[in-house]
């Protein structure tokens, strides 16, 4: 069973609420403060707190929910007020500034943000002043032990009350969480910028789906330490990085890591033939 997460302080997470909830049958319950709604096919959690610093989460809800994959449905802000779909796992590679510690990652859920990339790929035609992205790595909650993810509307008010973007995200979460394809190669990703674009391109063409990605930014403190614990955590079998950002001391760490762990190394440009969809 997955759980999908919902804030009543985010304006996109309550316009993908009220999309799921005409989309499926549910009955509803009260645990503590936490109101819940449940279908056959998962359930809905709506909290009060902003989703960023919903630390332990999981281990709360467990006292009263079975589920093995959490999808926090929410917004995406950004300054340059661009229409987005984004997607990314939650943690700090470096210093907690917006929820979760520093240095630490929350565990990813790969293959459901590989079965919700591929869905929501297949709807963008109907909201063509949008475009999808992934995110790399960054706020919190790092204290989640349950494989999640973050399943966004950006990037202002306007897009966050869009009804018809939070239509595409909620059909697209209940495709990804009824899909029952689970045969996806599962990699970290290293280098580029925010949105990861070599790694965004990857993700909607081939078989590669991704666990925790680090950009550029973050190669003042990405370590081997670090960057084993996201591999670990992702369950990867490969680390891919954008060969056009990678400096010589991250690439060194990166083979240095690999070996240890036993995982594969790609360029990026090296596997859109090799893993072709």
């Amino acid at each position: 069973m997955k759980l999908i997460l919902c804030s009543n302080q985010d304006l996109a997470s309550m316009n993908i609420l009220e999309a799921l909830l005409s989309m499926e049958s549910f009955d509803e319950e009260k645990f503590d403060d936490i109101k819940v709604y449940k279908s056959d096919s998962f359930s809905i959690a709506l909290l009060n707190e902003r989703l960023i610093y919903s630390d332990h989460i999981d281990e709360k809800l467990s006292k009263f929910l079975s589920f093995d994959d959490i999808l926090f449905a929410s917004r995406h802000s950004s300054k340059d007020g661009r229409k987005i779909f984004t997607v990314h796992v939650s943690g700090n590679p470096g210093n907690a500034e917006f929820g979760g510690k520093s240095f630490s990652l929350a565990k990813p859920s790969p293959i459901t943000i590989k079965n919700y990339v591929m869905s929501i790929k297949d709807k963008l035609s109907r909201k063509p002043d949008f475009e999808f992205s992934l995110e790399v790595t960054h706020h919190g909650p790092s204290e989640i032990k349950t494989p999640s993810a973050f399943y966004e509307i950006g990037s202002n008010e306007e897009a966050w009350r869009d009804k018809e973007a939070a239509e595409i995200v909620a059909e697209s979460l209940i495709e990804a969480i009824k899909s029952e394809r689970k045969d996806w190669k599962i990699a970290v990703g290293v280098g580029g910028t925010h949105y990861a674009p070599r790694q965004t391109e990857i993700i909607l063409q081939t078989s590669i789906t991704f666990g925790h990605n680090f950009a550029k930014y973050t190669f003042d403190y990405l370590n081997a330490e670090i960057l084993s614990k996201a591999i670990e955590l992702s369950k990867a079998e490969m680390l891919i990085y954008d060969e056009k950002s990678v400096i010589s001391n991250i690439k060194q760490v990166i083979y240095e890591v690999a070996e240890k762990c036993k995982v594969e190394v790609y360029k990026s440009r090296e596997v859109k033939g090799k893993f072709s969809l």
